[in-house]
């Protein structure tokens, strides 16, 4: 079960990352609604379509995590460090005092080489179904603020608490 400071720390990090997110993503937004054929409904299932990704990727993370903790339990604080010094890292990157978590954003940038042309045949967005297929694959855009927070969820080792 989640602990107190755990909710408290996941309700911060989407506050204070929400300026990011509206900076990066927000032109993606725009874009659907572009000439106006974008309705209410298809924005929102371009969001629950991105909010899927996040949960089925932290998911993984969290039975990743559980496999590591079974096979080797002492890895358990190198794993909270390690979240929490990419946590630390995260703030440092929303407020643009260190970009280094651009670094990882690259990594994942090659597996969105991949991703990205299936998006172009949604593009534009036409249907609900449509709308929540391209959120799901845009939810795999490379981004540091994403890769950080699957640090935690790796940490938590728990499927439940990670999705």
């Amino acid at each position: 079960m989640f602990s107190d400071l755990s909710l408290v720390a996941a309700l911060l990090l989407g506050l204070m990352g929400s300026a990011h997110c509206l900076g990066m993503c927000g032109g993606i937004s725009v874009a659907l609604s572009i000439n106006g054929t974008t309705r209410t409904p298809w924005l929102l299932a371009y969001n629950v379509g991105r909010l899927l990704t996040y949960t089925a990727i932290g998911a993984i993370a969290g039975l990743v995590g559980t496999q590591l903790l079974a096979i080797m339990p002492s890895l358990a604080l190198v794993l909270r460090l390690l979240a929490g010094l990419l946590l630390i890292a995260m703030g440092l990157y929303v407020s643009q005092w260190w970009m280094g978590l651009t670094r990882l954003e690259q990594l994942g940038a090659r597996l969105w080489q991949r991703i990205q042309p299936l998006t172009q045949s949604l593009l534009p967005v036409r249907s609900l179904f449509q709308a929540l297929r391209l959120g799901m694959l845009w939810g795999l855009l490379p981004c540091g603020l994403v890769y950080s927070t699957l640090s935690w969820a790796l940490a938590a080792a728990q499927w439940q608490q990670s999705a």
